[in-house]
């Protein structure tokens, strides 16, 4: 099977995946309180105030047909308008993108380095007091929920030491258009908490997969026959392990990216980052439809297209992953 027979299946596959979430999306934020009680003043308004409310923002018509108009809408690229900000929704969300995505890349860019660093120590060291104490606490990391991890950064990182703030995105400069935080040091020092309450369950996770494949390398014949050339540890490591585990590691990077723009939302919201995620609680609180679909939106195409990128990736780089399509 060709390369662009594999891509056409992912494709059709994202397409299908992406309306069954915006499906779900759409009837669970329908299903929850009615939004024009935030948008007319209930003491004053009386019921043909709401009445007409309700017929203004669409709302009076069966929720399949709300779901049509909904999806011809977001095929023109129009997500409607906020009800609370009085702005397009879309353009709402993607100005609370850079922070997300200066968030996320901060905390991967912490992560991969530092858990394939430490998986290749500990899978070289195999046994060893290192290597079991690498795996302790990577599984502690990937146990611990996001929420208690930030409380306890907090409590720690601002209220027992006073290093970091505890909260916002601190001054900003802005560069190519848009506010970044790592441009200043204010901005930089408020990053750091949040970045890394992302980066450890994902430094636990990348150590855990390059530990593994670093011991199953180091057991096969060509990393012998290295050895009994006279190549030094740390040259067979870098020159030879690591260009043999990285597929996997790209791949689990890949994801977790995709991961952390998705689900960066308790993060965001508990240290108060200006982000998509922290937007898409404020919208879901105050009843606004069009801002929570076009975040969750946003999020689904996110994932998914990472997803879709990781499963060409492979398709490009190994052949295996082409035939067993087409079987």
């Amino acid at each position: 099977m060709s390369l662009v027979s594999v891509a056409l299946g992912r494709l059709s596959q994202a397409f299908l995946l992406l309306l069954a979430m915006s499906l779900i999306g759409f009837i669970g934020i329908h299903s929850v309180g009615n939004p024009v009680f935030n948008v007319v003043n209930i003491e004053t308004a009386t019921p043909e105030d709401i009445r007409q409310a309700t017929i203004a923002l669409g709302l009076d018509q069966p929720i399949w047909r709300q779901y049509l108009v909904f999806i011809g809408n977001v095929v023109g690229g129009n997500f409607g308008t906020s009800y609370i900000y009085h702005q397009p929704a879309f353009t709402l969300m993607i100005s609370k993108l850079p922070a997300t995505l200066e968030l996320a890349c901060v905390a991967m860019l912490i992560a991969a380095p530092l858990g394939t660093a430490l998986g290749l120590i500990a899978g070289r060291r195999s046994g060893s007091l290192f290597d079991r104490a690498v795996l302790k606490v990577s599984v502690s990391a990937l146990s611990i929920p996001s929420f208690w991890l930030a409380m306890m950064l907090i409590l720690v990182g601002a209220i027992l030491t006073g290093w970091f703030p505890s909260g916002g995105r601190g001054a900003t400069a802005v560069f190519g258009g848009q506010e970044w935080s790592l441009t200043t040091r204010s901005g930089a020092w408020h990053l750091a908490l949040p970045a890394l309450t992302l980066a450890i369950p994902n430094i636990a996770l990348i150590a855990r997969l390059s530990r593994s494949g670093t011991i199953e390398v180091e057991n096969l014949d060509f990393t012998r026959f290295c050895r009994a050339k006279g190549l030094s540890p740390r040259r067979i490591l870098l020159r030879h392990t690591l260009p043999n585990i990285s597929m996997p590691i790209v791949t689990i990077i890949g994801l977790q990216f995709g991961g952390m723009l998705a689900f960066a939302v308790v993060v965001e919201s508990i240290f108060s980052w200006p982000g998509v995620g922290k937007l898409l609680i404020d919208s879901i609180q105050l009843l606004d439809r069009p801002v929570v679909m076009a975040t969750l939106t946003f999020i689904a195409v996110a994932f998914v297209a990472l997803n879709a990128l990781v499963d060409l990736f492979h398709a490009v780089l190994d052949p295996r992953v082409r035939l067993s399509s087409q079987g």
